[in-house]
């Protein structure tokens, strides 16, 4: 009896190769998606953070503003976990959009475009 080498099990790759993996996958939809979200992320904590607290001058707003930048800094492994779970449903939703929108010619559109320019050239 042959006994075979128990097999290695599978290497797990750490959240930055798994997202460089991605981002090469999916390229700008992946970029893209987590740029949106961040600003999304950014924005929502600003508008809740400026709801507890009546900024009164310009350098208060942007207290406001560096205080929910923080706040999703405090987020992004979330966010690059949500990236990688949303971007394949995107890019299918994407591609689907673009087969639609690129219909293909009927061969009897061609025939009438061809008869209408043999009839005005004689």
């Amino acid at each position: 009896m042959v006994k075979e080498a128990p097999a290695a099990p599978p290497v797990k790759l750490t959240l930055k190769e798994r997202l460089s993996a991605h981002t090469a996958e999916y390229g700008k939809i992946a970029i893209y998606t987590y740029l949106v979200m961040s600003l999304a992320t950014i924005t929502g904590f600003s508008i809740a953070i400026g709801a507890g607290i009546e900024p009164s001058s310009a350098s208060g707003v942007l207290g406001v503003i560096g205080a929910g930048w923080l706040a999703a800094k405090a987020t992004m492994p979330i966010r690059i976990l949500i990236t990688l779970g949303l971007t394949p449903a995107i890019a299918a939703i994407i591609t689907r959009v673009r087969r639609k929108r690129v219909t293909p010619v009927a061969v009897a559109d061609v025939a009438d475009a061809s008869a209408s320019a043999s009839e005005s050239a004689s």
